[in-house]
């Protein structure tokens, strides 16, 4: 009797568990699905800004679907947490820095219409009061007088072309400034562009663009590769605050092994190249300084406190000699990265 109701009972709080784990998976459902919304239905303030975050959004989503125990769900939820978060402070920035751009821009704009009517009637009265002083001169029978008169006029009116002449300049002046804005805003866009912004480094368009144009000139190179090994493991284990910073992290110690004259880009999530101008010889020496540079531990900092990351990197090279063909290279270079 005892048995088969301890049998009964162990039925019972296998019923439950398995009710559990359905309502779990229930929940972590939606949760994910409430990811998914989130990507799909964001405001795009900058369209570049917008994809990068749904990217992001798409990787919590899998990881949220994978979850099996408390920790990952943490996981989850903070890098959610810190995603929503970062978007919100980007977007406010970029709003900020489109308002005040319209702000300078009209303020600059009525400064310059306010200077141009009011230079503009003064200069038209100076010149009509000096008409009717000519009128009145030639009435004269002075010669005298009219000579005088007409002295008088020729000097207010060419100090009124000198006030044009002034006026002018300072309207210009205005607007070569405003251009000179213009210019640096086009620059600080552009170079957005093509910068990746989780790493910091370029991103895979001006990597191309720099390659194209070394094997269009003919000029030999050597390519460093680097390949973070256990990214996948970092981005499931850590927040994407978390993650930048090792990426960050990860291309400055890559610069200062290839020196400023390298071009350091992202080429994938977990690949990273520098355009080397060296011999095959002293480029196999630095991907051996490489690899052993950039694995290892880094020290990143969340919410105050400091964590210890372990970062596991190898790294190749490519020879790129003078006048080798495009195609044949850009072949060699997926087989070896696969992307």
């Amino acid at each position: 009797m005892i048995s088969i109701r301890k049998s009964f009972n162990d039925l019972d709080r296998l019923d439950e568990l398995e009710q559990r784990e359905d309502l779990s998976r229930a929940l972590l459902d939606s949760y994910a699905l409430a990811i998914q919304s989130s990507a799909r239905y964001v405001v795009d303030v900058d369209p570049t800004l917008a994809v990068e975050f749904r990217n992001h959004l798409q990787v919590i989503e899998e990881q949220a679907l994978a979850a099996e125990s408390p920790d990952q769900i943490r996981a989850v939820q903070a890098s959610f947490r810190g995603e929503l978060r970062d978007y919100r402070d980007k977007a406010a920035q970029q709003l900020k820095k489109m308002r005040q751009e319209i702000e300078n821009a009209t303020a600059a704009m009525l400064m310059f219409a306010d200077t141009v009517a009011t230079n503009g009637e003064n200069h038209e009265q100076a010149v009509l009061t000096q008409l009717r002083v000519l009128e009145s001169t030639a009435r004269s029978n002075s010669i005298d007088e009219i000579r005088g008169g007409v002295g008088a006029v020729v000097a207010n009116i060419k100090s009124s072309v000198h006030q044009i002449h002034l006026g002018n300049q300072l309207i210009v002046a205005q607007l070569q400034d405003e251009i000179t804005s213009l210019h640096q805003q086009f620059e600080l866009e552009r170079k957005a562009l093509y910068t990746d912004r989780g790493s910091g480094a370029w991103n895979r368009q001006k990597i191309d663009i720099h390659l194209d144009n070394l094997l269009r000139q003919n000029q030999p190179f050597c390519l460093l590769l680097v390949s973070v090994r256990n990214f996948k493991r970092l981005e499931t284990q850590h927040s994407r605050t978390v993650l930048e910073a090792i990426l960050k992290s990860l291309i400055s110690r890559f610069a200062s092994i290839t020196g400023e004259d390298a071009v350091i880009g992202r080429w994938s999530e977990e690949q990273f190249v520098a355009v080397l101008d060296l011999s095959p010889t002293q480029a196999i020496s630095l991907s051996a300084e490489a690899t052993r540079k950039l694995s290892g531990s880094y020290a990143i900092q969340e919410n105050g406190q400091s964590q210890r990351v372990m970062v596991q990197a190898t790294s190749g090279i490519i020879d790129c000699p003078a006048a080798t063909d495009s195609s044949k290279f850009h072949e060699k270079l997926a087989q070896l990265t696969g992307a």
